[in-house]
């Protein structure tokens, strides 16, 4: 579930909805920290049949986490991406809400990372790495304790790395900042972009970086998923 400034123009969901939708209302309350399975047929469907369902509850990240928003924009790491650089691979929507008796139910073009009738990653021919964050999500609620339909606000309490010379060779990094301000960082300096969301790994040419409209570096957290197997392991890599 990305934070509600992900869903633009026709792609933006009903406020009232958003309220009323017990459902529709846990996931705005998920921004950022929730996420489900979810498949879009069901087994033993014929060619051209279609009934979308979800395989689980939501669920939410440990307290103290999230995926940071940039993420969500990553098209190497999620397919339905919303603005540049967007995924040609898959454009589909989802539904907020499939429960028995639903009516009015959005279908959303949620960021999702998929996989084929083999468990291998959808449209991929490379491992990618889902980042978590260290650091904490405001959901707000009105006095019935129901999740107001406003953008959330992520706090990252992770130690950013030093600009010049905090860059360690063979080290997997994560670029944070405000997407509003577009932020990013070149690595080495005055070379590749990266946007807030992107990942980069450390090499021997360089251990500075140059951050751009309030880019910072984190060193990288995560589920690493393997494309082949489909299979995901936790990475926690430590600086020696």
């Amino acid at each position: 579930a990305p934070n509600l400034g992900y869903f633009l123009g026709t792609n933006a969901p009903n406020t009232n909805y958003l309220m009323t939708d017990l459902a529709a209302n846990n996931i705005v309350g998920g921004q950022l920290t929730a996420y489900a399975l979810y498949s879009p047929r069901m087994v033993g469907e014929q060619p051209g049949q279609s009934t979308p369902r979800y395989l689980s509850e939501w669920h939410s990240l440990p307290d103290g986490a999230f995926i940071p928003a940039g993420a969500f924009r990553n098209a190497g790491l999620f397919h339905n991406v919303v603005g540049p650089p967007a995924s040609p691979q898959v454009d589909i929507g989802i539904l907020l809400d499939d429960s028995p008796g639903a009516t009015n139910t959005y279908s959303l073009k949620f960021p999702f990372i998929g996989f084929n009738e083999s468990g291998q990653l959808l449209g991929r021919t490379a491992n990618i790495t889902l980042p978590i964050v260290e650091g904490s999500v405001m959901h707000p609620k009105d006095t019935n304790g129901v999740n107001l339909v406003v953008d959330i606000d992520d706090v990252a309490t992770a130690a950013p790395m030093l600009q010049t010379g905090g860059i360690v060779a063979g080290v997997e990094y994560l670029v944070l900042g405000p997407l509003a301000t577009a932020a990013r960082v070149q690595y080495p300096p005055g070379g590749v972009t990266y946007l807030s969301g992107y990942t980069f790994t450390g090499t021997a040419a360089s251990a500075n970086f140059t951050p751009i409209t309030g880019g910072r570096v984190v060193q990288l957290y995560g589920v690493r998923i393997d494309w082949v197997t489909g299979r995901g392991k936790g990475i926690r890599p430590e600086l020696q």
